[in-house]
């Protein structure tokens, strides 16, 4: 798709866009491989080029992510978790989501859940392990409103940096922001992982 092509799809769609965003944003928490990031990193590479307004994507991806942690959190915090267990899809999400909570490394502190919204999955794991733990609102709502931030921030950023910096086309540069991305995400969950190995022997020492 070249720039036209972008501009043509803001003016066609205009506030639809934006709303569709959110709502994409925000299912992601639920359905981690729905590719919202890639819209977003989108939205960022347009906001570059002036095709959109770089505060709206900004506020609108801040929404939907704060929106689908909270609905995350709600879920495994009161279980209503077990209303999903009605349909085959409801117990494989489920099933998905507590796989990836357990592979960011089961962190229990507020800055662990912070720091695993980097791995990839790691937004629903962060919302799903405060729920299993009962994490309570008032310290939620700044682990929400932090991860938020910071998501928004990096995925919208990663667009418009490379828009600004590389001269490529809108979707060109989409795809160079999505490798880039790729790659900061595949390195911090070898660091996740690495970590969790170096303290499950002195776990399992301190058990012995």
């Amino acid at each position: 798709m070249n720039e036209l092509g972008d501009a043509s799809l803001y003016e066609t769609w205009g506030f639809w866009y934006f709303l569709f965003q959110a709502v994409a944003v925000a299912l992601t928490a639920f359905v981690p491989p729905f590719p919202s990031e890639v819209m977003v990193i989108a939205s960022g590479t347009m906001a570059a080029d002036g095709i959109v307004p770089l505060s709206l994507v900004l506020a609108v991806t801040f929404l939907g992510c704060l929106l689908g942690d909270l609905g995350v959190y709600a879920l495994f915090r009161y279980q209503f978790i077990r209303v999903l267990y009605r349909w085959r899809w409801g117990r494989r999400l489920h099933r998905k989501m507590l796989r990836v909570s357990i592979r960011a490394g089961g962190a229990s502190t507020w800055v662990g859940l912070l720091l695993i919204r980097g791995v990839p999955g790691g937004r629903s794991a962060s919302m799903a392990t405060a729920g299993m733990m009962r994490l309570r609102w008032r310290g939620l709502i700044p682990l929400a409103l932090a991860g938020a931030v910071i998501w928004t921030i990096w995925l919208v950023g990663l667009g418009y940096i490379t828009g600004t910096t590389t001269g490529l086309p809108p979707w060109a540069s989409t795809v160079a922001a999505v490798v880039v991305g790729t790659l900061v995400g595949l390195i911090i969950a070898m660091i996740v992982a690495r970590a969790r190995r170096r303290r499950t022997p002195h776990r399992s020492a301190e058990g012995a």
